[in-house]
């Protein structure tokens, strides 16, 4: 009978199989670096699967990481403080939360919404931690980026920045556009260019017209951009300042609420949280959007002093503070409605 594993191999076999595992690794490799650099020609879809893979385990170190940072230190520029790192975070926090959905959490939950704010910061607390963690131990420029390629792997990061930078873009285009639409109903659209139907630009538009260009929010980008181009010393100078005033402008805002104070919001339960838990919920998974911002002091950990520190105080202060302005603008709110 044929018993397969008495039959003895040839003494080629071996070697040569070897070689071939050896050369299969070898232009695997060259194709991979091929694929990056183009500096030879590889049939296409060959090292696809390969590449992803490779792609997909390849994670950065720490100490690459670190060594990368240090690398794009600018020794021109100061670092940022405690007090920087704050007024970055709560100036990219409170905005919508206060001057929007103030309005909104009040039909859901009535003087409840306060509660409500309190339960989406102590929401976005938790999710925070893990902001903490990272940026403490990473401190470096990249936020989610540089989180996701060292633990999770370089496709992951992709991924995360392609978000991040979607998150930015977007949001800050809907900024530049409410700004504009600011000045758009104090003066008018004689500055806005329209276009109907394919006919040539015409200055003025409403909102029926189909497509319109607004030059104003591309001015109000070119000189954020512009202001971000002279460096940290500049950037965080004009940053305390917006953020003094906007936190001067809410704390206006509920002074003058408080002063309108009508009625008794806790005559009763009822009254107090007219929709009882299940509007306090609804409210907080409404409001829970209003500290979206607070990552954005993540990508300056590079730029901190004794980020291992001042990082997770950073974050902890910038939604312990989201949460007190936006509460007191609620509660200023429901007391004067």
């Amino acid at each position: 009978s044929f018993r397969p594993h008495s039959v003895r191999p040839a003494p080629w076999v071996f070697p040569a199989a070897r070689r071939l595992w050896a050369g299969r690794r070898r232009f695997a490799a060259a194709a991979a670096l091929a694929a990056m650099d183009g500096t030879m020609k590889v049939k296409k879809g060959a090292t696809e699967g390969s590449l992803i893979r490779r792609m997909a385990l390849n994670r950065k170190t720490l100490k690459a990481i670190l060594e990368e940072s240090e690398r794009d230190q600018d020794a021109s520029d100061s670092k940022l403080s405690l007090v920087d790192l704050l007024a970055i975070g709560i100036g990219s926090t409170i905005g919508s939360g206060v001057f929007v959905l103030t309005g909104k959490g009040l039909p859901m939950a009535g003087p409840a919404a306060v509660v409500a704010w309190i339960c989406a910061g102590i929401v976005c607390l938790l999710s925070s931690t893990a902001y903490m963690e990272l940026s403490a131990r990473l401190p470096t420029k990249g936020s989610c980026y540089v989180f996701s390629y060292h633990g999770l792997g370089e496709v992951c990061s992709v991924i995360g920045a392609v978000c991040l930078t979607m998150e930015y873009g977007i949001s800050g285009a809907g900024v530049a556009r409410s700004w504009s639409g600011t000045f758009f109903a104090m003066t008018g659209n004689w500055w806005v260019l329209c276009y109907n139907g394919g006919t040539p630009p015409e200055a003025g538009c409403n909102g029926d017209d189909d497509f319109y260009i607004d030059p104003l929010a591309g001015l109000m980008v070119a000189l954020c951009t512009f202001v971000v181009t002279l460096g940290t010393d500049m950037g965080k100078v004009v940053i305390n300042v917006f953020t003094c005033a906007k936190v001067g402008l809410v704390a206006f805002l509920i002074v003058a609420g408080l002063s309108l104070w009508t009625g008794n919001m806790f005559e009763s339960a009822s009254t107090f949280a007219p929709k009882g838990f299940s509007g306090i919920l609804n409210a907080t998974s409404v409001l829970f959007f209003g500290f979206i911002g607070f990552d954005e002091v993540c990508c300056m950990a590079s730029k901190a002093k004794d980020p291992a520190k001042t990082m997770p105080k950073a974050l902890a202060g910038t939604l312990l503070g989201a949460a007190v302005l936006s509460g007191l603008a609620q509660f200023a709110l429901a007391a004067m409605v």
